[in-house]
């Protein structure tokens, strides 16, 4: 078979058509994926300087951070709720010995929203009114959080002028996250 020759001219066409494909696959093949590998590594490197940036700035803060977080510390909680529930009672019962004044409870149920936990209780106590305010007081001034929800009080009708309060009492107890 006898192939006709290519002309110079023809030549250099088929060379420059050959250069120009191989330069069109080593850039689509090589050169192309480097480039957005590149772009890649660059997008990265720049979350990272930010997450750097960020760190560096809360680790600043750090002093002011653990100071509010001590100042909220000692109302984390790490027992159960029940637990906690069961030494909020006894905790009351105790104020109310200290006073000397019968306490009735009723617990209420357990209401947790997130990471805090409410215990509620329905305390009736019938005391003169000295004794009601002292027990108030010291209710109030525990070092727990703890809301008074409902209060009501009413006179008897007993001849040592003693109160009958209503008192819905509530526990906020905050919780650790949990750890993964």
């Amino acid at each position: 078979m006898n192939r006709p020759k290519l002309l110079p001219r023809e030549q250099k066409l088929a060379l420059a058509a050959g250069v120009v494909i191989a330069v069109w696959m080593v850039v689509s093949w090589l050169g192309l994926p480097l480039v957005e590998r590149f772009h890649q590594l660059e997008q990265q490197a720049m979350v990272s300087r930010k997450k750097l940036v960020r760190l560096r700035e809360l680790a600043s803060r750090k002093p002011s951070i653990e100071q509010a977080y001590a100042a909220y510390a000692m109302y984390r909680d790490d027992e159960s709720d029940e637990s906690a529930k069961t030494a909020f009672l006894s905790e009351l019962e105790e104020l109310a010995r200290a006073g000397g004044l019968s306490l009735s409870l009723k617990p209420r149920p357990i209401q947790r929203e997130g990471h805090v936990s409410r215990l509620g209780v329905e305390l009736d106590v019938e005391a003169t009114q000295e004794a009601l305010l002292a027990f108030l007081d010291r209710l109030l001034s525990h070092p727990a959080l703890i809301e008074l929800d409902r209060l009501r009080i009413s006179a008897t009708v007993s001849s040592e002028r003693l109160l009958r309060a209503n008192v819905l009492v509530t526990k906020v107890v905050v919780r650790p996250a949990e750890s993964s």
